[in-house]
């Protein structure tokens, strides 16, 4: 016996397309946020590229939110749609991790390689946990600095 899904799967997931790309139309941020933008430095040196998390914390008011880092500077969205920060305090992390690059063609694969990512700042930065970063976004907030450093 062969059961077809494409009969129940394909409408659920076009319906699940419709919504997310009526979305990326408009961009209207979330009732009480605030657009949030700032600089990243590490060891007083613009940091080129990675991302910035911000996580509400536990029993606060706010939704997680990134944003990317290029040439030491950022601007936080909610959602696609949401070009802002909802208003809380956050726990923060900032990842910066050294571009990954492939093996040359030809090269034959290590079955026992394992894939770790670079990071280019101190990993305690990467974790919400071990970051020390905080922030309170209010409604004066504008620009943020993280000024990171370490080996």
């Amino acid at each position: 016996m062969q059961v077809s899904v494409q009969g129940r799967f394909f409408p659920a997931v076009m319906a699940g397309f419709l919504v997310i790309f009526a979305g990326c139309n408009s961009a209207k941020p979330i009732a009480g946020s605030v657009p949030v933008s700032g600089t990243v430095t590490f060891n007083g040196q613009p940091l080129e590229q990675g991302e910035v998390w911000f996580a509400p914390e536990s029993g606060g008011k706010g939704q997680p939110a990134t944003g990317q880092i290029k040439n030491g500077k950022f601007t936080m969205v909610t959602t696609a749609s949401s070009p802002a920060v909802v208003a809380g305090k956050y726990k923060v992390s900032i990842i910066s991790n050294k571009p990954f690059t492939p093996p040359k063609l030809g090269t034959p694969p290590n079955p026992n390689a394992k894939f770790e990512p670079e990071s280019l700042i101190p990993k305690k930065y990467n974790d919400i946990k071990t970051s020390g970063l905080e922030v309170d976004v209010t409604a004066a907030t504008s620009s943020l600095t993280f000024a990171l450093s370490g080996e």
